[in-house]
């Protein structure tokens, strides 16, 4: 964690030194790159919105009714005593 804090203060030192200019073109920079990402994701994120919701449905069925049962046993044996 403390490399993490030092990188911070580090990042924010750069970032309070750079002239008007050159800080415009760092967030710029940064935005750009930050979009092509998302460009690179976004065809997953459409294949997740233009799936069957009824499929989504019954996993999310199944898996609310598995931790119903689990939860349900967890606490017969801990009210049990």
């Amino acid at each position: 964690m403390p490399t993490g804090i030092n990188q911070e203060l580090e990042f924010e030192k750069r970032i309070s030194g750079m002239p008007d200019r050159t800080l415009l073109e760092f967030v710029a920079r940064q935005n750009w790159e930050t979009c092509i990402r998302c460009e690179a994701h976004d065809k997953r994120i459409k294949s997740l919105e233009t799936g069957s919701k009824s499929i989504s449905g019954i996993t999310g069925g199944i898996t609310g009714a598995i931790t119903g049962i689990i939860i349900g046993v967890i606490n017969y044996f801990a009210n049990r005593g």
